[in-house]
């Protein structure tokens, strides 16, 4: 092999071989039609004045109306159009994610990693990631696209551009709700600015299909009746929630809420389930809390909150499936930045990421089999190997605490050696 030849690969190998592996994947994709069955036919229910929940749809429509009012443009394509656009449309969100999380994870290390260190960070967050990317492109689900939205609004944070954060933060919050944990972290941090801005842009955004469509037998308009009927039903009282399809033991619910009700019957013993549950809630809550305000409020440190936050997104949500689980890609990138520079964290930084991907990943999956996996679902692994990141982030808030508290130094090349402003 020639130099020249050498150099091409090395410099062209790996953008080949993901373009070759986003074309082999995309027959599998295109053999389930559940997306672009469903998120189309929903915005037709809203182009012809129907109301979501009385239209006939291959499936309930749970999803926030904004969602049905963006897919608009899908309604007149051929099945095949779709498809190819809603891969591309999801592989461009997937890739720019990892890009985004990689840039929030820079700002931890006060200088550049080598061409090695960079190789290691990125093979590691693929790895640990990688599960929870395909989950969303063989449900056709729309989670990476809110997730997107999610890292936009972090990065203009770090970038100083309060208002644009609030929008992009409000717009994943408008399409999928859990993101609204959001807005107390803008108001405990003091960015009153992004939080003003959050607030008009959920508001405009969720009740933008209203503005366009007279939805017939829905006076109080489309996102009033989804707040009424979908978000505001009680998740701690099954038998008061007008949709009851997270209530109740759910292999596939990877939330707080899932792992109570696989122990607690809820709808036999409500009570119990509902005191074991904001026992739960409250512990996690307050463990979150407790992070969120030790971090230093310092754009360096926004990845490390918004790992908590996306975490927190994924636990306190009445339901979450594997797909949503891609959020994570965010704080396996952020931690993998810490892990390569900082030798003092290695060492927990090493177990608390082979834990997460032992839990998460390894033990479900094809490979593993449908036994281990629905055993390791019965045993909430999912639950567990989000759960546990929490400890190596806090470490990392904890040392940064610390730091600021005593003289500041430069010692090393992590952020939290760096003389703090």
């Amino acid at each position: 092999m020639t130099k020249p030849q050498a150099e091409f690969i090395r410099r062209f190998g790996p953008w080949l071989a993901l373009a070759l592996s986003v074309v082999a994947y995309y027959p599998r994709f295109a053999k389930n039609l559940e997306g672009m069955e469903l998120y189309p036919d929903a915005a037709r229910c809203l182009l012809n004045d129907e109301l979501l929940r009385l239209c006939k749809l291959p499936q309930p429509f749970t999803y926030p109306p904004v969602f049905a009012f963006i897919m608009i443009p899908f309604v007149p394509m051929p099945v095949w159009l779709r498809e190819i656009a809603w891969y591309v449309i999801t592989i461009g969100a997937t890739m720019a994610s990892f890009k985004i999380s990689e840039g929030l994870g820079q700002g931890l290390v006060s200088d550049r990693l080598t061409v090695k260190e960079l190789a290691w960070v990125r093979g590691l967050s693929l790895l640990l990631g990688s599960k929870f990317v395909l989950a969303v492109l063989e449900n056709q689900a729309y989670d990476t696209l809110v997730f997107l939205f999610i890292l936009l609004g972090l990065a203009a944070l770090v970038a100083g551009r309060e208002g644009w954060a609030g929008v992009a933060l409000a717009a994943a919050a408008a399409l999928k709700a859990t993101p609204l944990i959001f807005l107390p972290y803008l108001l405990l941090k003091r960015r009153f600015l992004a939080a003003g801005a959050f607030v008009l842009a959920f508001l405009a955004l969720s009740y933008l299909p209203d503005m366009f469509f007279t939805l017939q037998g829905g006076g109080s308009g489309s996102f009033n009746t989804w707040l009424r009927e979908i978000a505001g039903a009680s998740v701690l009282d099954a038998s008061g929630a007008k949709q009851a399809f997270w209530a109740g033991a759910n292999l596939l619910n990877h939330s707080l809420h899932g792992a109570v009700s696989l122990h607690i019957d809820e709808l036999r013993q409500p009570a119990l389930h509902r005191m074991a549950l904001c026992a739960v809630v409250l512990a996690f809550s307050a463990v979150a809390g407790i992070l969120l305000l030790l971090s230093p409020r310092e754009n360096r440190f926004i990845g490390i909150d918004g790992s908590i936050l996306v975490i927190a997104m994924l636990m306190l949500s009445p339901m979450t499936s594997r797909s949503h689980y891609v959020v994570l890609v965010l704080p396996y990138t952020v931690l993998l930045w810490v892990w390569i520079r900082d030798e003092t964290t290695r060492r927990v930084g090493s177990a608390v990421l082979a834990a997460s991907f032992i839990l998460a990943t390894a033990t479900s999956n094809d490979v593993a089999g449908q036994t281990l996996t629905e055993w390791s679902y019965g045993h909430s692994f999912l639950v567990l190997g989000a759960l546990v990141l929490l400890i190596y982030i806090a470490v990392v808030v904890w040392k940064a605490h610390k730091a600021r508290q005593s003289p500041p130094a430069r010692i090393g090349n992590v952020i939290w050696r760096i003389p703090w402003l």
